[in-house]
């Protein structure tokens, strides 16, 4: 329920997957993107992925917007990861606990 995430997490929220989809469209060209948002426990869990053309981590440039993602999840207590591979789509992870 919504109504259970106070005000500033749910803006750091949606700003968080604001920038995933502005990226998604800037760089992957994906098809398809899905979008997971759900409670565990004490923590809640957010899943962006998409099908598009992937990246080698290694050689990612952290840009401004992956940034100020690693830095909305950790201004709450929480976490970000990101997975891709050449050719194998991308995921971001947030975890965020709920206290």
């Amino acid at each position: 329920d919504e109504k259970e995430i106070e005000q500033p997490l749910q803006l750091a929220l949606y700003r968080i997957v604001q920038e995933e989809l502005s990226n998604i469209l800037k760089h992957a060209n994906a098809t398809r993107v899905t979008i997971h948002l759900c409670g565990s426990g004490n923590y809640l869990n957010l899943k962006v992925s998409d099908n598009g053309k992937g990246f080698d981590l290694a050689n990612m440039k952290q840009g401004l917007g992956i940034t100020n993602i690693y830095n909305r999840a950790e201004n709450f207590g929480g976490t970000a990861k990101i997975i891709s591979a050449p050719g194998k789509g991308c995921i971001l992870l947030i975890t965020i606990p709920l206290n």
